[in-house]
C-alpha cells in the first residue's frame, strides 16, 4: 500500500506542477516568501484533475495514514504470539563488604542478571482472535481508503462539470449584454430619427444594466468553483486552473437499461458491502476473544540468573516452568464485555441491512435522476431552437417599426433563459451520469468516462 502511494505521488508530481502555477508544497515552504509573477493558467481534462485529486487530496491522504496505521496495530498484535524475552539487573555498591562473626555475607560489590524467556499457551487462542481483529481492521481501513477514492474521484467530477456549467452561463451572458447592447444602439438611432419614443430608449438600458449584473454573478460563480475544484485537487483555492470545454455537445448514453440491472450492478461492486462483511466477521471475532477471557492463562517460563558478590546466591542458575493465572470472580466485568460484544455484533448484521437498503436507494435516486436529467435537457434543446426563432421573428418586426422595444427585451429575456436552461440542463445530465456510475460502484478512473 505504502509502495504504490508513493509511486501515485511521484508519478503526479509533474503533473500537478503543470495544473497550478504554486502547488501546496511551494505555498507553504515559506511565510514571508512573496510570489514574483502572477499564477499561469493552465488547462486541464478531467482525467488530469481526478488524476491530481487521487495523488494530492487530503481526505485521501488520511485515510492512507489509517491504513498505516492499522497495519502498525496489526503487527504489535501479532508480536504476542512468539516468546518474551525479559532482562533484568541490579548493581549494588556498598561501602565495605559485610562480614558477619567471621563469615562473609556478600562483597563491596554486588550485582546480578537474570534472563526470562515467557511463551504463553492457553492465550494464544485469545491473541489468534485479536491479531484477526486487527488484521480485519487493517481491510476495513482499506476498503475505506477506496470509498474515499471513489467519493474524491465523483466530487471531482461534479466540481469540474460546475465550473464548466458556470463558464458556459457566462458566455451566455456575456451574449445577452452584446445584443442587448445592439438593442440600445438600434433604439438610440430610431429615437434619434424620431421612429420610438424615449421610454424605448429607457427599457433597452435598463436590460443591458441587468444583463451586466447577471454576467457579474456568473463571473463570481466561476471564481468560487474554481477555488472549489483546486481544494479538491489538494491544491490552494487560490490556484488559477482552467478547465478544458467538452468537445462538440454530445452526453453519454444512460448507464444502465432498468433500474434492476443498476441494483444487481451496485450489489456487485459497491465498496461499502465488503465492509460491512469485514465488521461482522471482526464481530464474531470479538465475541469469541470475550469468551476466551473466562479461561484460565497459562504460560511457560524459562529463566537464566547470573550473581556476583552475595555468596547465598547461585553464581549461575536457571530454571523452567510454567504459570497460571485465572480471575474466577471480578464482578461482572468479563460476562458483561460477552453482552457488550454480542451486542456489537448484532448492530453488525443490522448493518448490513441498512447499507443494502441505502445502496438501492442511492441507485434509484441516480437513475432516476438520470432519467429526469435527459428529459429536461431534450425540452431545453426544443425550447432553444423556439426562443432563437422567436427573437429573429421580433428583432424582425421592430426593424420594420410593428413592434416596441418591450418586444425586444422579452424575446431576448426568452432567448437568454432558454440558453442558460440548456447548458444547465447538459452538465446537470453529465453530473447525474456520473452520480449513477458511482452508486453503481464505479471505479475512480472510470467514473468520467462516457
Amino acid at each position: 500500500m505504502h509502495a504504490r502511494l508513493i509511486r501515485h505521488g511521484l508519478g503526479f508530481a509533474a503533473l500537478l506542477a503543470a495544473l497550478v502555477a504554486h502547488p501546496r508544497a511551494a505555498h507553504a515552504q515559506s511565510a514571508a516568501a512573496a510570489p514574483t509573477s502572477e499564477p499561469v493558467a493552465a488547462r486541464v481534462t478531467l482525467d488530469q484533475c481526478i488524476a491530481a485529486a487521487l495523488a494530492q487530496n487530503i481526505d485521501l491522504l488520511t485515510t492512507a495514514d489509517d491504513v498505516a496505521l492499522a497495519e502498525s496495530q496489526r503487527n504489535s498484535m501479532r508480536g504476542q504470539f512468539g516468546p518474551k524475552l525479559h532482562v533484568d539487573g541490579s548493581y549494588t555498591r556498598w561501602n565495605e563488604a559485610y562480614v558477619f562473626d567471621g563469615f562473609p555475607v556478600h562483597g563491596a560489590t554486588v550485582w546480578n542478571v537474570t534472563a526470562s524467556v515467557t511463551q504463553p499457551i492457553t492465550a494464544l487462542f485469545a491473541i489468534y482472535d485479536a491479531f484477526k481483529v486487527r488484521d480485519l481492521g487493517v481491510d476495513i481501513a482499506m476498503v475505506k481508503h477506496e470509498a474515499s477514492r471513489r467519493q474524491t474521484a465523483y466530487r471531482v467530477i461534479e466540481a469540474y462539470y460546475r465550473l464548466l456549467q458556470a463558464e458556459r452561463l457566462a458566455e451566455v451572458a456575456v451574449a445577452s449584454v452584446d445584443q442587448l447592447t445592439t438593442q440600445l444602439r438600434q433604439a438610440n438611432s430610431f429615437h434619434a430619427n424620431g421612429v420610438v419614443s424615449q421610454d424605448d430608449v429607457l427599457r433597452a438600458e435598463l436590460a443591458v444594466a441587468n444583463a451586466q449584473q447577471r454576467l457579474i454573478q456568473s463571473r463570481a460563480r466561476i471564481t468560487i468553483d474554481r477555488a472549489q475544484l483546486a481544494v479538491l485537487m489538494g491544491t490552494p483555492p487560490d490556484s488559477t486552473i482552467e478547465a478544458q470545454p467538452l468537445a462538440g455537445d454530445a452526453v453519454p448514453p444512460r448507464e444502465a437499461a432498468s433500474l434492476e440491472q443498476a441494483e444487481q450492478t451496485a450489489e456487485a461492486h459497491r465498496i461499502e458491502l465488503r465492509e460491512v462483511e469485514k465488521r461482522i466477521e471482526q464481530a464474531h471475532h470479538d465475541s469469541r476473544l470475550a469468551y476466551l477471557k473466562l479461561a484460565p492463562q497459562v504460560s511457560a517460563v524459562g529463566a537464566y540468573i547470573h550473581n556476583e558478590g552475595s555468596l547465598f546466591s547461585q553464581v549461575n542458575a536457571g530454571y523452567i516452568g510454567g504459570v497460571a493465572s485465572w480471575d474466577v470472580w471480578d464482578w461482572g466485568t468479563t460476562t458483561s464485555g460477552i453482552g457488550e460484544a454480542k451486542a456489537r455484533a448484532h448492530q453488525a448484521l443490522l448493518a448490513r441491512s441498512k447499507v443494502d437498503d441505502q445502496i438501492k436507494l442511492e441507485v434509484r435516486e441516480a437513475f432516476v435522476g438520470v432519467g429526469t436529467a435527459s428529459e429536461a435537457l431534450v425540452v431545453a434543446k426544443a425550447a432553444v431552437a423556439a426562443a432563437e426563432e422567436n427573437f429573429r421573428l421580433v428583432k424582425k418586426r421592430y426593424e420594420a417599426n410593428a413592434a416596441t422595444s418591450f418586444d425586444v427585451v422579452d424575446a431576448e429575456g426568452l432567448l437568454t433563459q432558454a440558453r442558460g436552461q440548456m447548458e444547465t440542463a447538459r452538465y446537470d445530465y453529465l453530473i447525474a451520469h456520473a452520480a449513477l456510475r458511482a452508486a453503481m460502484g464505479g471505479a475512480p478512473e472510470t467514473l468520467a468516462r462516457d
